[in-house]
Protein backbone atom coordinates (compact mmCIF):
# COMPACT_ATOMS: atom_id res chain seq x y z
CA UNK A 1 0.00 0.00 0.00
CA UNK A 2 1.42 3.37 -1.02
CA UNK A 3 2.21 5.79 1.79
CA UNK A 4 0.05 8.93 1.78
CA UNK A 5 1.23 12.10 3.51
CA UNK A 6 -2.33 13.50 3.50
CA UNK A 7 -3.77 10.36 5.10
CA UNK A 8 -0.94 10.23 7.63
CA UNK A 9 -1.46 13.86 8.65
CA UNK A 10 -5.25 13.43 8.91
CA UNK A 11 -5.02 10.29 11.03
CA UNK A 12 -2.28 11.77 13.19
CA UNK A 13 -4.16 15.01 13.81
CA UNK A 14 -7.41 13.11 14.45
CA UNK A 15 -5.60 10.97 17.03
CA UNK A 16 -4.07 14.08 18.59
CA UNK A 17 -7.39 15.94 18.73
CA UNK A 18 -9.39 13.03 20.13
CA UNK A 19 -6.58 11.96 22.43
CA UNK A 20 -6.24 15.53 23.65
CA UNK A 21 -9.98 15.65 24.25
CA UNK A 22 -9.89 12.45 26.28
CA UNK A 23 -6.96 13.69 28.35
CA UNK A 24 -8.73 17.02 28.83
CA UNK A 25 -11.92 15.28 29.92
CA UNK A 26 -10.13 12.96 32.29
CA UNK A 27 -8.07 15.80 33.76
CA UNK A 28 -11.14 18.04 34.10
CA UNK A 29 -13.14 15.28 35.78
CA UNK A 30 -10.37 14.45 38.24
CA UNK A 31 -9.72 18.08 39.09
CA UNK A 32 -13.39 18.91 39.59
CA UNK A 33 -14.01 15.81 41.68
CA UNK A 34 -11.01 16.52 43.88
CA UNK A 35 -12.00 20.13 44.47
CA UNK A 36 -15.69 19.36 45.04
CA UNK A 37 -14.85 16.40 47.25
CA UNK A 38 -12.83 18.61 49.57
CA UNK A 39 -15.54 21.29 49.51
CA UNK A 40 -18.39 18.91 50.32
CA UNK A 41 -16.36 17.06 52.96
CA UNK A 42 -15.81 20.39 54.70
CA UNK A 43 -19.55 21.14 54.50
CA UNK A 44 -20.35 17.65 55.82
CA UNK A 45 -18.14 18.26 58.85
CA UNK A 46 -19.70 21.65 59.45
CA UNK A 47 -23.21 20.19 59.17
CA UNK A 48 -22.37 17.41 61.65
CA UNK A 49 -20.94 19.84 64.18
CA UNK A 50 -23.85 22.19 63.71
CA UNK A 51 -26.35 19.41 64.46
CA UNK A 52 -24.28 18.31 67.46
CA UNK A 53 -24.33 21.86 68.85
CA UNK A 54 -28.13 21.91 68.80
CA UNK A 55 -28.55 18.53 70.46
CA UNK A 56 -28.59 19.36 74.15
CA UNK A 57 -28.37 16.71 76.82
CA UNK A 58 -31.62 14.78 77.06
CA UNK A 59 -33.43 16.93 74.53
CA UNK A 60 -34.21 15.12 71.29
CA UNK A 61 -35.09 17.45 68.39
CA UNK A 62 -38.65 17.39 67.23
CA UNK A 63 -38.92 15.19 64.10
CA UNK A 64 -41.60 17.47 62.70
CA UNK A 65 -39.19 20.36 62.70
CA UNK A 66 -36.78 18.59 60.37
CA UNK A 67 -39.30 16.83 58.16
CA UNK A 68 -38.94 17.49 54.42
CA UNK A 69 -41.67 19.15 52.44
CA UNK A 70 -42.98 17.24 49.36
CA UNK A 71 -41.02 19.42 46.96
CA UNK A 72 -37.85 18.70 48.95
CA UNK A 73 -38.00 14.92 48.78
CA UNK A 74 -35.72 14.82 45.77
CA UNK A 75 -32.81 15.95 47.95
CA UNK A 76 -33.16 13.21 50.57
CA UNK A 77 -31.04 10.77 48.60
CA UNK A 78 -28.08 13.13 48.70
CA UNK A 79 -27.78 13.93 52.42
CA UNK A 80 -28.86 11.97 55.52
CA UNK A 81 -28.29 12.22 59.25
CA UNK A 82 -28.74 9.94 62.30
CA UNK A 83 -28.90 10.73 66.02
CA UNK A 84 -28.02 7.79 68.25
CA UNK A 85 -28.27 7.48 72.06
CA UNK A 86 -27.32 4.38 74.02
CA UNK A 87 -27.14 2.49 70.71
CA UNK A 88 -30.72 3.45 69.77
CA UNK A 89 -31.70 5.59 66.77
CA UNK A 90 -33.60 8.51 68.23
CA UNK A 91 -33.87 10.57 65.06
CA UNK A 92 -33.02 10.04 61.39
CA UNK A 93 -33.66 11.84 58.15
CA UNK A 94 -35.99 10.47 55.53
CA UNK A 95 -34.26 7.67 53.67
CA UNK A 96 -31.64 7.10 56.36
CA UNK A 97 -30.97 3.42 57.13
CA UNK A 98 -32.04 1.90 60.44
CA UNK A 99 -28.52 0.72 61.15
CA UNK A 100 -25.63 2.95 62.09
CA UNK A 101 -23.30 3.92 59.23
CA UNK A 102 -20.27 3.74 61.57
CA UNK A 103 -19.33 1.74 64.63
CA UNK A 104 -20.81 3.57 67.64
CA UNK A 105 -17.98 2.85 70.05
CA UNK A 106 -15.26 4.89 71.57
CA UNK A 107 -14.69 7.68 73.97
CA UNK A 108 -16.58 10.94 74.20
CA UNK A 109 -15.75 13.71 71.79
CA UNK A 110 -14.41 11.21 69.32
CA UNK A 111 -14.72 12.18 65.66
CA UNK A 112 -14.82 9.66 62.80
CA UNK A 113 -14.69 10.35 59.04
CA UNK A 114 -14.88 7.40 56.64
CA UNK A 115 -16.10 6.44 53.15
CA UNK A 116 -18.34 3.39 53.35
CA UNK A 117 -20.72 1.74 50.85
CA UNK A 118 -20.88 4.77 48.57
CA UNK A 119 -21.29 7.30 51.41
CA UNK A 120 -19.02 9.92 52.90
CA UNK A 121 -19.76 9.51 56.62
CA UNK A 122 -18.84 11.83 59.48
CA UNK A 123 -19.61 10.88 63.09
CA UNK A 124 -19.21 12.85 66.37
CA UNK A 125 -19.38 11.16 69.78
CA UNK A 126 -21.15 13.28 72.43
CA UNK A 127 -21.46 12.84 76.21
CA UNK A 128 -24.05 10.37 77.37
CA UNK A 129 -23.28 7.75 74.73
CA UNK A 130 -24.74 9.92 72.04
CA UNK A 131 -23.62 10.03 68.40
CA UNK A 132 -24.37 12.41 65.59
CA UNK A 133 -23.83 10.77 62.18
CA UNK A 134 -24.13 12.69 58.90
CA UNK A 135 -23.50 11.24 55.43
CA UNK A 136 -23.51 12.37 51.82
CA UNK A 137 -23.87 10.16 48.73
CA UNK A 138 -20.70 9.70 46.65
CA UNK A 139 -22.89 9.02 43.59
CA UNK A 140 -24.40 12.48 43.95
CA UNK A 141 -20.95 14.02 43.87
CA UNK A 142 -19.97 12.03 40.80
CA UNK A 143 -23.21 13.03 39.10
CA UNK A 144 -22.54 16.67 39.82
CA UNK A 145 -18.94 16.42 38.56
CA UNK A 146 -20.08 14.64 35.38
CA UNK A 147 -22.62 17.34 34.69
CA UNK A 148 -20.04 20.06 35.20
CA UNK A 149 -17.42 18.27 33.09
CA UNK A 150 -20.00 17.66 30.36
CA UNK A 151 -20.88 21.35 30.35
CA UNK A 152 -17.19 22.22 29.96
CA UNK A 153 -16.40 19.58 27.30
CA UNK A 154 -19.61 19.75 25.25
CA UNK A 155 -18.44 22.74 23.16
CA UNK A 156 -15.12 20.99 22.53
CA UNK A 157 -16.80 17.77 21.36
CA UNK A 158 -19.26 19.67 19.19
CA UNK A 159 -16.40 21.58 17.58
CA UNK A 160 -14.36 18.45 16.69
CA UNK A 161 -16.09 17.87 13.28
CA UNK A 162 -15.61 21.50 12.35
CA UNK A 163 -11.97 21.36 13.46
CA UNK A 164 -11.39 18.22 11.36
CA UNK A 165 -12.91 19.89 8.31
CA UNK A 166 -10.67 22.93 8.80
CA UNK A 167 -7.65 20.67 9.33
CA UNK A 168 -8.44 18.76 6.11
CA UNK A 169 -8.71 22.02 4.20
CA UNK A 170 -5.48 23.30 5.73
CA UNK A 171 -3.64 20.07 4.79
CA UNK A 172 -5.00 20.21 1.27
CA UNK A 173 -3.97 23.85 0.93
CA UNK A 174 -0.57 23.18 2.51
CA UNK A 175 0.16 20.25 0.19
CA UNK A 176 -1.03 22.20 -2.83
CA UNK A 177 2.50 23.34 -3.87
CA UNK A 178 3.69 19.73 -3.76
CA UNK A 179 0.76 18.65 -5.95
CA UNK A 180 1.45 21.46 -8.41
CA UNK A 181 5.14 20.53 -8.49
CA UNK A 182 4.24 16.90 -9.26
CA UNK A 183 1.90 18.04 -12.04
CA UNK A 184 4.60 20.29 -13.48
CA UNK A 185 7.06 17.39 -13.61
CA UNK A 186 4.45 14.99 -15.03
CA UNK A 187 3.41 17.43 -17.75
CA UNK A 188 6.94 17.69 -19.12
CA UNK A 189 8.08 15.70 -22.13
CA UNK A 190 11.49 14.09 -22.52
CA UNK A 191 12.89 17.09 -24.40
CA UNK A 192 12.02 19.66 -21.74
CA UNK A 193 14.93 19.66 -19.30
CA UNK A 194 14.76 23.33 -18.31
CA UNK A 195 14.90 24.10 -14.56
CA UNK A 196 11.65 23.99 -12.62
CA UNK A 197 10.10 27.25 -11.47
CA UNK A 198 8.08 27.24 -8.27
CA UNK A 199 6.63 29.49 -5.64
CA UNK A 200 8.88 30.21 -2.74
CA UNK A 201 7.96 27.33 -0.43
CA UNK A 202 10.69 26.68 2.08
CA UNK A 203 9.96 22.96 2.49
CA UNK A 204 9.93 22.36 -1.28
CA UNK A 205 13.10 24.32 -1.99
CA UNK A 206 15.49 21.37 -1.31
CA UNK A 207 13.39 19.04 -3.49
CA UNK A 208 13.17 21.57 -6.33
CA UNK A 209 16.89 22.29 -6.12
CA UNK A 210 17.66 18.56 -6.19
CA UNK A 211 15.42 18.06 -9.24
CA UNK A 212 16.99 21.04 -11.02
CA UNK A 213 20.48 19.74 -10.20
CA UNK A 214 19.48 16.35 -11.61
CA UNK A 215 18.13 18.02 -14.75
CA UNK A 216 21.38 19.95 -15.13
CA UNK A 217 23.37 16.72 -14.85
CA UNK A 218 21.07 15.06 -17.37
CA UNK A 219 21.56 17.94 -19.79
CA UNK A 220 25.34 17.75 -19.40
CA UNK A 221 25.29 13.96 -19.76
CA UNK A 222 23.13 14.12 -22.88
CA UNK A 223 25.39 16.76 -24.39
CA UNK A 224 28.44 14.60 -23.73
CA UNK A 225 26.67 11.57 -25.14
CA UNK A 226 25.69 13.47 -28.27
CA UNK A 227 29.23 14.70 -28.74
CA UNK A 228 30.62 11.25 -27.99
CA UNK A 229 28.17 9.60 -30.41
CA UNK A 230 28.97 12.09 -33.16
CA UNK A 231 32.74 11.68 -32.68
CA UNK A 232 32.49 7.89 -32.46
CA UNK A 233 30.28 7.74 -35.55
CA UNK A 234 32.77 9.87 -37.50
CA UNK A 235 35.72 7.75 -36.42
CA UNK A 236 33.95 4.45 -37.09
CA UNK A 237 32.71 5.68 -40.46
CA UNK A 238 36.31 6.47 -41.45
CA UNK A 239 37.41 3.03 -40.31
CA UNK A 240 34.62 1.30 -42.21
CA UNK A 241 35.46 3.23 -45.36
CA UNK A 242 39.08 2.13 -45.05
CA UNK A 243 38.04 -1.48 -44.50
CA UNK A 244 35.72 -1.33 -47.52
CA UNK A 245 38.51 0.18 -49.65
CA UNK A 246 41.03 -2.49 -48.70
CA UNK A 247 38.46 -5.26 -49.24
CA UNK A 248 37.55 -3.91 -52.69
CA UNK A 249 41.23 -3.66 -53.66
CA UNK A 250 41.81 -7.24 -52.55
CA UNK A 251 38.91 -8.40 -54.71
CA UNK A 252 39.95 -6.45 -57.81
CA UNK A 253 43.69 -7.22 -57.72
CA UNK A 254 45.02 -10.26 -59.54
CA UNK A 255 48.70 -10.16 -58.63
CA UNK A 256 49.19 -12.38 -55.54
CA UNK A 257 51.75 -9.98 -54.07
CA UNK A 258 49.37 -7.03 -54.46
CA UNK A 259 46.56 -9.10 -52.91
CA UNK A 260 48.82 -10.07 -49.99
CA UNK A 261 49.78 -6.41 -49.46
CA UNK A 262 46.14 -5.35 -49.56
CA UNK A 263 45.15 -8.09 -47.11
CA UNK A 264 47.99 -6.99 -44.81
CA UNK A 265 46.61 -3.44 -44.85
CA UNK A 266 43.13 -4.85 -44.26
CA UNK A 267 44.36 -6.72 -41.18
CA UNK A 268 45.99 -3.56 -39.82
CA UNK A 269 42.77 -1.66 -40.42
CA UNK A 270 40.81 -4.35 -38.62
CA UNK A 271 43.26 -4.21 -35.68
CA UNK A 272 42.82 -0.47 -35.54
CA UNK A 273 39.03 -0.82 -35.67
CA UNK A 274 39.10 -3.40 -32.87
CA UNK A 275 41.28 -1.16 -30.72
CA UNK A 276 39.04 1.83 -31.41
CA UNK A 277 35.87 -0.08 -30.45
CA UNK A 278 37.55 -1.38 -27.28
CA UNK A 279 38.65 2.10 -26.23
CA UNK A 280 35.23 3.54 -27.06
CA UNK A 281 33.64 0.99 -24.73
CA UNK A 282 36.10 1.85 -21.95
CA UNK A 283 35.53 5.56 -22.44
CA UNK A 284 31.74 5.15 -22.37
CA UNK A 285 31.98 3.40 -19.00
CA UNK A 286 34.18 6.15 -17.58
CA UNK A 287 32.25 9.04 -19.03
CA UNK A 288 29.11 9.42 -16.81
CA UNK A 289 29.37 12.49 -14.62
CA UNK A 290 30.01 11.85 -10.99
CA UNK A 291 31.06 8.20 -11.32
CA UNK A 292 31.53 6.88 -7.79
CA UNK A 293 35.04 6.78 -6.42
CA UNK A 294 35.66 3.44 -4.75
CA UNK A 295 37.98 2.82 -1.82
CA UNK A 296 39.76 -0.01 -3.62
CA UNK A 297 43.53 -0.20 -3.53
CA UNK A 298 46.23 -2.17 -5.32
CA UNK A 299 49.97 -2.83 -5.34
CA UNK A 300 51.49 -0.59 -8.00
CA UNK A 301 54.57 -2.81 -8.40
CA UNK A 302 52.44 -5.89 -9.12
CA UNK A 303 50.25 -4.00 -11.60
CA UNK A 304 53.31 -2.55 -13.36
CA UNK A 305 54.70 -6.07 -13.84
CA UNK A 306 51.44 -7.25 -15.40
CA UNK A 307 51.34 -4.26 -17.75
CA UNK A 308 54.94 -4.84 -18.89
CA UNK A 309 54.06 -8.43 -19.77
CA UNK A 310 51.02 -7.21 -21.72
CA UNK A 311 52.90 -4.64 -23.84
CA UNK A 312 55.99 -6.82 -24.40
CA UNK A 313 54.83 -8.00 -27.90
CA UNK A 314 54.28 -4.39 -28.98
CA UNK A 315 57.72 -3.38 -27.68
CA UNK A 316 59.32 -6.23 -29.58
CA UNK A 317 57.41 -5.43 -32.79
CA UNK A 318 58.82 -1.88 -32.82
CA UNK A 319 62.33 -3.02 -31.94
CA UNK A 320 62.39 -1.12 -28.63
CA UNK A 321 64.10 -2.05 -25.41
CA UNK A 322 62.32 -1.48 -22.09
CA UNK A 323 63.61 -1.49 -18.52
CA UNK A 324 61.70 -1.41 -15.24
CA UNK A 325 62.61 0.02 -11.83
CA UNK A 326 59.50 -0.04 -9.66
CA UNK A 327 59.79 -0.08 -5.86
CA UNK A 328 57.82 -2.75 -4.04
CA UNK A 329 55.38 -2.58 -2.50
CA UNK A 330 53.61 0.52 -3.77
CA UNK A 331 50.12 0.79 -2.20
CA UNK A 332 48.03 2.93 -4.58
CA UNK A 333 44.53 4.27 -3.86
CA UNK A 334 43.04 3.18 -7.19
CA UNK A 335 41.54 -0.11 -8.46
CA UNK A 336 44.02 -2.41 -10.21
CA UNK A 337 42.17 -2.42 -13.55
CA UNK A 338 42.15 1.40 -13.65
CA UNK A 339 45.91 1.62 -12.96
CA UNK A 340 46.50 -1.05 -15.62
CA UNK A 341 44.56 1.02 -18.14
CA UNK A 342 46.58 4.16 -17.37
CA UNK A 343 49.99 2.51 -17.58
CA UNK A 344 49.06 0.42 -20.63
CA UNK A 345 47.85 3.45 -22.61
CA UNK A 346 50.93 5.50 -21.75
CA UNK A 347 53.31 2.65 -22.61
CA UNK A 348 51.35 1.99 -25.79
CA UNK A 349 51.76 5.62 -26.85
CA UNK A 350 55.46 5.51 -25.93
CA UNK A 351 55.93 2.47 -28.16
CA UNK A 352 53.98 3.91 -31.11
CA UNK A 353 55.38 7.45 -31.11
CA UNK A 354 59.04 6.69 -30.29
CA UNK A 355 61.55 6.17 -33.13
CA UNK A 356 62.40 2.52 -33.87
CA UNK A 357 64.85 0.83 -31.50
CA UNK A 358 64.29 3.38 -28.73
CA UNK A 359 65.05 2.81 -25.06
CA UNK A 360 61.92 2.87 -22.89
CA UNK A 361 61.84 2.85 -19.11
CA UNK A 362 59.12 2.41 -16.48
CA UNK A 363 59.89 3.45 -12.91
CA UNK A 364 57.79 3.84 -9.78
CA UNK A 365 58.42 5.17 -6.31
CA UNK A 366 56.72 6.81 -3.36
CA UNK A 367 56.96 10.58 -2.89
CA UNK A 368 55.34 11.57 0.41
CA UNK A 369 51.58 11.02 0.07
CA UNK A 370 51.87 10.20 -3.63
CA UNK A 371 52.88 7.22 -5.73
CA UNK A 372 54.75 8.36 -8.84
CA UNK A 373 55.12 6.39 -12.10
CA UNK A 374 57.46 7.71 -14.80
CA UNK A 375 57.34 6.38 -18.39
CA UNK A 376 60.41 7.55 -20.33
CA UNK A 377 60.65 7.13 -24.12
CA UNK A 378 62.65 8.25 -27.11
CA UNK A 379 59.99 10.60 -28.52
CA UNK A 380 59.98 14.40 -28.75
CA UNK A 381 57.74 14.81 -25.69
CA UNK A 382 54.67 17.00 -25.30
CA UNK A 383 54.30 20.67 -24.47
CA UNK A 384 51.45 21.69 -22.09
CA UNK A 385 49.43 22.94 -25.07
CA UNK A 386 49.89 19.64 -26.89
CA UNK A 387 48.94 17.72 -23.74
CA UNK A 388 45.72 19.74 -23.46
CA UNK A 389 44.85 19.13 -27.11
CA UNK A 390 45.69 15.42 -27.09
CA UNK A 391 43.62 14.85 -23.94
CA UNK A 392 40.52 15.52 -26.02
CA UNK A 393 38.72 12.61 -27.67
CA UNK A 394 39.90 11.43 -31.07
CA UNK A 395 42.79 13.87 -31.03
CA UNK A 396 45.95 12.29 -32.42
CA UNK A 397 49.56 13.46 -32.47
CA UNK A 398 50.45 11.89 -35.82
CA UNK A 399 48.10 10.46 -38.40
CA UNK A 400 50.71 8.11 -39.82
CA UNK A 401 50.68 6.13 -36.56
CA UNK A 402 47.76 3.68 -36.05
CA UNK A 403 45.38 4.72 -33.27
CA UNK A 404 42.02 6.25 -32.45
CA UNK A 405 43.09 9.27 -30.43
CA UNK A 406 41.37 8.02 -27.27
CA UNK A 407 44.29 6.86 -25.10
CA UNK A 408 45.08 10.13 -23.31
CA UNK A 409 41.35 10.94 -23.01
CA UNK A 410 40.84 7.66 -21.11
CA UNK A 411 43.89 8.33 -18.94
CA UNK A 412 42.72 11.84 -18.08
CA UNK A 413 39.23 10.61 -17.16
CA UNK A 414 40.65 7.98 -14.77
CA UNK A 415 42.93 10.59 -13.20
CA UNK A 416 39.95 12.90 -12.66
CA UNK A 417 37.99 10.10 -10.98
CA UNK A 418 40.75 9.01 -8.63
CA UNK A 419 42.41 12.38 -7.93
CA UNK A 420 45.56 11.68 -9.91
CA UNK A 421 47.61 13.94 -12.17
CA UNK A 422 49.59 13.64 -15.40
CA UNK A 423 52.46 15.80 -16.61
CA UNK A 424 54.99 15.55 -19.45
CA UNK A 425 58.61 16.60 -19.53
CA UNK A 426 60.42 17.55 -22.71
CA UNK A 427 63.73 15.86 -23.55
CA UNK A 428 66.98 17.52 -22.51
CA UNK A 429 70.64 16.70 -22.78
CA UNK A 430 70.60 14.75 -19.55
CA UNK A 431 67.16 13.17 -19.72
CA UNK A 432 64.70 11.71 -22.24
CA UNK A 433 61.08 12.73 -22.75
CA UNK A 434 58.83 11.28 -20.09
CA UNK A 435 55.28 11.13 -18.78
CA UNK A 436 54.79 11.36 -15.00
CA UNK A 437 51.65 9.97 -13.33
CA UNK A 438 50.77 10.58 -9.70
CA UNK A 439 48.14 8.76 -7.56
CA UNK A 440 47.40 9.12 -3.84
CA UNK A 441 49.04 6.58 -1.55
CA UNK A 442 46.56 4.05 -0.15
Amino acid sequence: MMFSIRRFLMLTLLAVILGGGLLLGWGTYRTLYHELDEQYDAELVQSGRLIASFWSDGEVPDPAAVALAPEEHRYQRYFIYQLWQHGRLVLGSAGAPEKPLIALTGENQRRVFIEHNGWHVYGIALPGERWVVVAESDAARHSLVRNMAGTVLAPYLLSVPLVLILVALAIRWGLGPLTRLARAVTARDEDNLTPLRHRRVRELAPLTQAINALLARLVATLEREKRFTADAAHELRTLLMALRLHADNAVELSDPEDVAASMSQLRRAIDRASRTVEQLMVLSRLDPHGAPRTDERCDGAEVAGEVLATVAPLVTRHGHEITSAVDAPLPVSVPAEMLQMVLRNLLDNACRYSPPASRLALSGHRDGDWVVFVIADGGPGLTPAQQQRLSERFSRGRHDVPGAGLGLSIVQRILDLYHGSLSFQLPASDRPAAAEVRFPVA
